[in-house]
Parts: C-alpha cells; sequence; structure tokens
C-alpha cells in the first residue's frame, strides 16, 4: 500500500528511495523542442504511460461503427463508378429496345423504327467505355492493399487521409467525390448517427427550413458551440480586457458605421455607439491567420481567409431568434483590409448592396467563419491549449513529484493516457500527408506555426476561469452556456482541491519546506523545463522560482485538472456533434472568397467552397472517433469502490462530496438546457473524463 507523504515528513532512508525513484524517473522522462521550436514536449513514451487492453478496447468499440459507416460510402461511390463503366443503363435501353422489336405491336410507326436505330447507336458507348473496368477495379485492389499497410504501419487513422481517392477514379467520366447537392454530405452518415448540427430540436420561434442555415445558430456557435474561445467584446477603451477589442481598432480594418449597425440589425432606435457603450458589440478576429500558407491536396487547391465577424447582444431580437435574447449576426467581412469589391462587408439582408439577393454569399461567409473558427479550434483551442499545454506539466511532475507525493497522486488520474495520445499524435497526425494535413485547411507548416505562436503567447494565469472571460470582456455577456457551466465546475474542483491539499498542508512551514513541490514549481517555469509562462502568483526566493501561498497552490493544481477535463471537454465532443456536416462546418475551404460583383444564385453554387465528398468522409469518422471515446468519468476515482483510490478516510469524503457537488451540477445543466435555444451539454459532468485521454 502506497504511504502518502509530504517528503520532509520522511525519515532520512524513506528519502533516499523517494529520491533514487525520482533519479530513474529524469531518464524516461525527458522533452523535446525539435518538433515545434520552443514548444517543449515529452521526448518519447515513457514506460508505464501506454494504453491498456480495456482503453484499446473502448477505443476498438468506436472504430468498429466508423469502419462499417466507410465501407458503406466507399462502396456506394465505387458502385456508381463501376455501373458508368458497365453502362448499364445503355445496355437496359438495348435490351428494352430488342425487347420490344421482337413483339407484334413493337414497331408499328416510322417514329417506333427511328427510335429503335438511335438507341442500337448507343452501343459502341456501352461497349467503349468497358474498357475502363479492368483499370478501375486493378486501381480499387491496389489501393486496398495500400490502405491495409498504412493501417498496420499508422493505426486505425491511416485510411481517413486518401482512401476514397486512390481507389475512385477521376481520369474518365464525372469526378465521383464532387457533391451533387448538399444531400449528398448528409447521406454520409448510414452506420453513424446523424450530428447534432442535423438533429436540433425544433422551437417554435424557428424560421422555416433547417435551423443550421440560420442566422440564431450562427450566434449561438460563438456563445455554446465547438469553439467558444474566440468572441471577445468590441468597446470604446482597452481598460483591463485586454483581449477585447476597441471600437477604433476594429474600425480601422473593418469601416462598421451607424447606418450599416442599424440597417443589418432593424434597430433604428439603438446606434452602434450605444450598443458598445452598453456592452452588446461583440466579434470573433481571425487575425493569426494572415500570412498562413494553404496548399493542394489530390490536385485540389484550398483556400484560406483572416476574417472578422460581428456580433449584437440583441434582448429583443427579431422573427427567426430565441425570445429571451440573441447573439445576432451583424456582418462579415472575409479579410483584415475592406475593399468594397474584394473584401466587401456582407450582412444578413445584403443591406450593403453586395449582389447578394439570395442571400448565398452571406450563407458562405457564415461557412467561412466557421472553418477559421474549426482551424483554429483543432490547432489551438484543442490541440494546443489542451493536449500540448498539459503534455510538459505531466513530464515536469513525474521528475519532481514521487508517486507517493500527495499531488501526485491527485494528479495521476488526470495525466493518464495523455503522453500516449500526444505521442500518436505527433507521429503520425500531425504530420506531412496526415491526417490533420489532409483534413485541415493551412499547409501543415502554417498549422505548426499557429499553434507555436498560440502556445508562445499562452499565460497560465491569465487562462484561469476566473480571469479569461473579463480578459475577452464576455463576462458581462447575458447568455454564454460555456461560460456559465465550465465556472460551476470551477468552483467545485477548487473546492474540492481546497480541501484536499489542506489535509497536507497545515501550516505554511509545510508547505515552503516541502523540497519536491518546490522543485516541480522550478521545473515548470525553467526554460529548460516545462517553460510555463504566466505563473504570476510564484515568489522568488534564493534566487529561484518558489510557492509560498496555498492559495495560490490551490488554484494552480486546480487549474491543471481543469484543463485536463472541463476544458478539454468542451473542445474536444463538441467535434463530431457540431463539426462533421460539411456544409455547415469542414476543415477547409476550396475556393476563394466571394467578391461583390460574383453571382451565387443556388444552393449548387455553394457547392464548390466545400471539401469533396472523400475529405467530408474523412473528417466526421475522425471526429466521430475523437468524439466518442471516454475512458473514465470526472470526479470518479474507484475502479471497485471496496477498494478506493485514495487510502485516507477524509480524502474519500471529499471524494464524495466532489461527486455529489458534480451530480448537481449535472441536473442544473439539464434543466438550463431545456430552456437553452438548442442543448450544451459539453460540461456535463457525466461526459467528461479525468484525463486527456482521446
Amino acid at each position: 500500500m502506497q504511504t502518502i507523504s509530504l517528503p520532509q515528513l520522511l525519515d532520512e532512508q524513506q528519502q533516499q528511495a523517494r529520491a533514487f525513484d525520482l533519479s530513474l524517473a529524469k531518464t524516461k522522462y525527458n522533452y523535446m523542442c525539435s518538433y515545434l521550436p520552443g514548444v517543449p514536449l515529452s521526448a518519447d513514451l515513457p514506460k508505464g504511460e501506454e494504453f491498456t487492453p480495456d482503453y484499446l478496447l473502448k477505443v476498438l468499440e468506436v472504430v468498429k461503427p466508423i469502419t462499417i459507416n466507410f465501407k458503406n460510402a466507399v462502396f456506394k461511390y465505387v458502385k456508381k463508378e463501376l455501373a458508368d463503366d458497365l453502362c448499364l443503363s445503355e445496355f437496359q435501353n438495348i435490351e428494352k429496345a430488342l425487347a420490344e422489336f421482337d413483339t407484334d405491336h413493337g414497331l408499328k410507326k416510322i417514329e417506333d423504327f427511328m427510335h429503335f436505330f438511335k438507341t442500337l447507336k448507343s452501343l459502341p458507348k456501352a461497349f467503349a467505355n468497358l474498357k475502363n473496368l479492368p483499370k478501375d477495379l486493378e486501381k480499387i485492389f491496389l489501393s486496398i492493399d495500400k490502405t491495409i499497410k498504412e493501417l498496420e504501419a499508422e493505426g486505425p487513422t491511416a485510411f481517413l487521409k486518401s482512401t476514397m481517392y486512390n481507389i475512385l477514379s477521376t481520369e474518365v467520366g464525372r469526378n465521383y467525390l464532387l457533391p451533387e447537392c448538399e444531400a449528398d454530405y448528409e447521406a454520409l452518415f448510414t452506420e453513424l448517427p446523424k450530428p447534432a448540427t442535423l438533429t436540433i430540436p425544433s422551437k417554435d420561434w424557428m424560421l422555416k427550413g433547417d435551423p443550421w442555415t440560420q442566422d440564431w445558430f450562427f450566434g449561438f456557435l460563438q456563445i455554446g458551440g465547438f469553439n467558444t474561445t474566440q468572441i471577445k467584446r468590441v468597446q470604446m477603451t482597452q481598460g483591463d480586457n485586454k483581449h477585447a477589442i476597441t471600437i477604433d481598432a476594429l474600425r480601422s480594418k473593418m469601416p462598421l458605421d451607424n447606418t450599416l449597425f442599424q440597417q443589418a440589425t432593424g434597430q433604428d432606435e439603438v446606434s452602434l455607439e450605444d450598443a458598445v457603450e452598453k456592452n452588446l458589440i461583440y466579434c470573433v478576429d481571425y487575425e493569426a491567420f494572415v500570412g498562413a500558407k494553404t496548399d493542394k491536396i489530390h490536385g485540389l487547391q484550398r483556400y484560406l481567409s483572416a476574417p472578422i465577424a460581428i456580433f449584437y447582444w440583441n434582448a429583443t431580437p427579431p422573427k427567426g431568434y430565441p425570445t429571451g435574447g440573441a447573439l445576432q449576426p451583424v456582418a462579415i467581412q472575409l479579410g483584415q483590409t475592406f475593399d468594397a469589391e474584394s473584401t466587401p462587408i456582407f450582412t444578413p439582408n445584403d443591406c450593403n448592396k453586395n449582389n447578394d439577393d439570395g442571400l448565398f454569399k452571406w450563407k458562405i461567409a457564415k461557412y467561412i467563419v466557421n472553418v477559421c473558427c474549426a482551424i483554429q479550434h483543432e490547432s489551438v483551442a484543442h490541440l494546443g491549449n489542451c493536449h500540448l499545454t498539459l503534455d510538459p506539466i505531466i513530464v515536469a511532475a513525474h521528475r519532481t513529484l514521487s508517486a507517493d507525493h500527495p499531488i501526485m497522486k491527485l494528479f495521476a488520474p488526470h495525466f493518464k493516457f495523455t503522453i500516449n495520445i500526444n505521442n500518436d499524435a505527433l507521429h503520425s497526425l500531425i504530420i506531412p500527408g496526415g491526417t490533420v494535413a489532409t483534413n485541415v485547411g493551412p499547409a501543415i507548416a502554417s498549422t505548426l506555426d499557429l499553434v507555436a505562436k498560440a502556445h508562445h503567447a499562452w499565460r497560465f494565469d491569465d487562462n484561469n476561469p476566473e480571469n479569461i472571460f473579463k480578459l475577452y470582456g464576455v463576462d458581462l455577456l447575458p447568455d454564454f452556456p460555456f461560460r456559465d457551466d465550465t465556472q460551476a465546475l470551477w468552483h467545485v474542483i477548487k473546492k474540492f482541491v481546497s480541501g484536499y491539499l489542506n489535509t497536507y498542508y497545515t501550516s505554511p512551514q509545510l508547505l515552503a519546506e516541502d523540497f519536491e513541490l518546490q522543485n516541480w514549481i522550478k521545473e515548470l517555469v525553467s526554460e529548460h523545463g516545462a517553460a510555463v509562462k504566466g505563473l504570476n502568483g510564484l515568489v522568488t526566493q534564493n534566487d529561484a522560482p518558489a510557492i509560498d501561498s496555498l492559495d495560490y497552490l490551490i488554484q494552480v493544481v486546480s487549474q491543471i485538472i481543469y484543463i485536463a477535463g472541463p476544458l478539454h471537454a468542451s473542445v474536444n465532443y463538441t467535434q463530431f456533434p457540431l463539426m462533421s456536416f460539411t456544409p455547415s462546418v469542414a476543415g477547409a475551404i476550396y475556393h476563394d472568397m466571394p467578391t461583390k460583383s460574383e453571382s451565387l444564385a443556388s444552393e449548387s453554387d455553394c457547392l464548390k467552397w466545400y471539401p469533396p465528398i472523400d475529405i467530408a468522409m474523412y473528417t466526421s469518422s475522425f471526429e466521430y472517433l475523437l468524439s466518442g471515446v471516454q475512458y473514465d468519468t470526472f470526479g470518479h476515482y474507484d475502479n471497485d469502490p471496496r477498494n478506493p483510490y485514495f487510502n485516507n478516510e477524509s480524502i474519500n469524503d471529499l471524494v464524495k462530496e466532489l461527486q455529489y457537488d458534480l451530480a448537481v451540477i449535472e441536473k442544473t445543466i439539464r434543466e438550463k438546457n431545456k430552456q437553452r435555444p438548442m442543448p450544451y451539454p459539453y460540461q456535463l459532468p457525466s461526459l467528461i473524463p479525468n484525463s486527456i485521454s482521446i
């Protein structure tokens, strides 16, 4: 049985034994910075960090329906190609004509006779296309063999990058991977359930048509969607909200004026300046994408923009919005510099006269903003701010905290499998030609550059749930499902951690004399260690960083657990529900930005911006995998209730209290979701694992 203790309370022999174990740990846990310059990550996969058989079984259960769904899609399009090779329709017409020729009533009129011979004229074409059949069959079998070999080498996601493209010919006939209508994307979900985007509950206030196409949904995505990290307030002066934007800074890029605002919102009695002063104007700004490069995938060029979208919190929104108030989209500019022709300001009613009577440009503008939101999500909000932020913290903990240290005992369930999942991602997913390069729009070098820049700018204390919403100026936003649900979780995490640490640190002296803890702090902030920036509550002692405040230690430990659990869940488990239906959200843009003079007359004119069918298939499959695996449940540490994880009765009482608090939050969120425009289940405690394990 483990003896959980602060190191200074042990006798000399016990201290030496723990020191020896830590010296061995330092041979297993090390950093590398060569993958992303200046971003320390685990150098390898230490023994003991590997996936366990029970974890792999959970993954297999999710992979099975993905494989069947993928097979159904491949077979559907292979059948189309082979049917075209065989020219079945032509042969059926000829067969019918021959049957008519062979009957007494078949060819009684000259028109029938002429029709018969016209039908026979298609015979050479039908036989000519047969020559493609052997070549197409050969391509299919070779591609299947190649995919099997890649699966053996790279794992279960290897087929999510080029399988359908390799199998289906584009040399003759039509390109089978280009959509003919938006319904082609919905038809990809056969074995997999339809995502939440396509199953939004109908409400009386909604307009006719698919809810995902409506403006209320676009606004709601910013506060209750897959990436709620980008919304920020527009205000008159900067103040303490350092991540907000001033109206002057916004107008220097996007000339938003009072006339446009009032016409776009229908709010004649409210001026833009009044709305700004009342904290009612918000925006998302993807300035970080300026300079990012794109490349071709399977011969098709991809594009990228750095859009700005403006929203108005309308307490009495117009028809088609929830009656209790909503974030109403006002305007979108698909670039950082306004140009009346190439980067006009699109609005939901074309009040800016951009040749958009059918509002198809507005639809594509919303799609492009969603794509940029998805790219930022995958590269920064998800990968960078969760996976790669926690990775070096885990390495530092293993190098400095004994397994018998109280903090390490607490951390262990929240660190489980994270290094392995990151190791797999770095060596098979986030590589040139890998799954991410295929599915996410920027060239892989630009994606990695986005991750690195965001990591260098990330500050620990700023991202605390008590600070981050104020820094972005969204603390006063009347409704923000992610903010409200996640802050409730934060408070109970902090309450639990406070009780836990107070059990061991009963005096300031015990905190100061805990040399393992102090070594961890030093390694956390060291440029040669985890290089975590923004730990502002530390002090300097003997020319070295140290921690002397139990309150600040509670905050630091709580935030690490929060990142591993609720924060990661908010970006991971939203992927399939909200990011897998291509016409709403995709990972890439396949046509240049719409202009003022360009004409879009129908839904079919919008298809050129969407990824091909195969890319949509890979994306939805990968997102189902990531959203489908949950190894354990947040705040539940016992595999066997008769053999509790913590062997301290007072700690187990705290765990029970934590679980009770989480159950209360679960009930509260479920009740809130009945009143929300659509449910936001992504901070339900029962749907959050302890660690970043997928």
